[in-house]
């Protein structure tokens, strides 16, 4: 355990250091370039990226609690923060003013026990800590380009939807897409690094003896679960609409219906898409992650120059993206199974197997 921690301990601080770089030259460049509100979104960003990076390295320890709560607390400290302004605070707060105090908030309470993180494990910080490890490199070469294109399927669709159709349809489209992702995203940011650690133990021969392949299981219980909060997205979805929004969003909940195809197989392939990393068989995701945005791609350019219409275009969207991430679900599911792909990403034959911790 030892040694997975001080792989951990590299990877963040390499990395973080060269996230606070890039940070403070995105900084500089929005102050010499007169846009100072631009700061904000760059400290929100790093923060993101803190948080993601110590979750990383906390997961190689099974320190599953503290993970749950650093998620939670800069929300909640937020939420705290955020009704003691509205209770006491006499000036207007615009939407802006939000973002910024969010912005703020999520980054000091993400860098300070960060920091902590990284000050008691001190010792295990090698001197040339910037160097990066050959298992970074190639994890980078296909997870850039990757994690590029997943943002693109994730946010595509809500910001091209306005450029075809009118904006109430591009409004109904986003409640509805907004709601319904949330699952995919909420699983793969938490029972996808558990799975990943369960995979890189079974796989590296650390598991208990004639333990089965968790691939499978997970694929069933996964299942299970993404069904389960799939359904109640869509009950939150029609009491928000009911009690608070009023009868001209309840087209949201057609547009929801439609897709839920696509937001379970999503939530499903997100996580088990962790097989490709630990088998170090990146290249697969990056196939699929491809063909979704060309086809998210292909999809509006019908819409657009064939007058399709915003129905249909939703439904070609939800079918497409089903089938795509449903195959990369097979894809996983298949070369996790097999004895003669019982192998670990590696940095070179002089490195162990546990690198993929890192």
């Amino acid at each position: 355990m030892a040694s997975e921690k001080a792989l951990a301990v590299r990877a963040m601080v390499s990395s973080g250091v060269i996230a606070f770089a890039i940070g403070l030259v995105l900084v500089v460049g929005a102050l010499l370039g007169g846009r100072q509100e631009y700061a904000p979104a760059i400290a929100l960003a790093l923060g993101v990226f803190l948080q993601q990076a110590l979750c990383a390295a906390l997961t190689s320890e099974r320190k599953y609690t503290k993970i749950a709560t650093i998620r939670f607390f800069p929300n909640a400290a937020f939420a705290v923060y955020f009704v003691c302004l509205m209770a006491f605070s006499k000036k207007e707060c615009t939407g802006t003013n939000v973002f910024n105090i969010y912005s703020w908030i999520f980054l000091t309470s993400t860098l300070v026990p960060a920091a902590i993180y990284i000050f008691r494990a001190r010792g295990l910080i090698p001197a040339r800590f910037l160097s990066l490890s050959a298992i970074q490199i190639q994890y980078a070469k296909f997870g850039l380009p990757t994690t590029t294109l997943n943002s693109f399927v994730i946010y595509a669709s809500a910001i091209v939807m306005p450029l075809i159709f009118d904006h109430r349809d591009a409004g109904i489209f986003a409640l509805a897409y907004r709601v319904g992702y949330f699952p995919a995203s909420l699983l793969s940011q938490s029972l996808g690094a558990v799975f990943r650690r369960d995979l890189i133990d079974f796989f590296d021969g650390k598991g208990r003896r004639g333990e089965q392949n968790p691939s499978k299981t997970f694929f069933v219980t996964l299942t299970f679960i993404s069904v389960a909060l799939v359904a109640a997205c869509y009950a939150g979805l029609s009491l928000i609409i009911t009690l608070k929004m009023g009868d001209e969003w309840k087209p949201s909940m057609s547009v929801y219906f439609i897709l839920v195809p696509y937001f379970l197989a999503m939530a499903i392939y997100g996580s088990m898409a962790q097989i490709f990393i630990v088998l170090n068989q990146q290249k697969i995701d990056l196939i699929i992650q491809t063909t979704n945005a060309a086809l998210i791609f292909l999809v509006f350019a019908t819409a657009h120059f064939l007058k399709v219409g915003f129905m249909e275009t939703v439904s070609l969207l939800s079918i497409s993206g089903a089938i795509v991430a449903s195959i990369g679900t097979y894809q996983a599911i298949r070369i996790g199974k097999g004895p003669e792909e019982k192998r670990i990403l590696t940095a070179g034959p002089n490195e162990g197997a546990s690198d993929v911790r890192a």
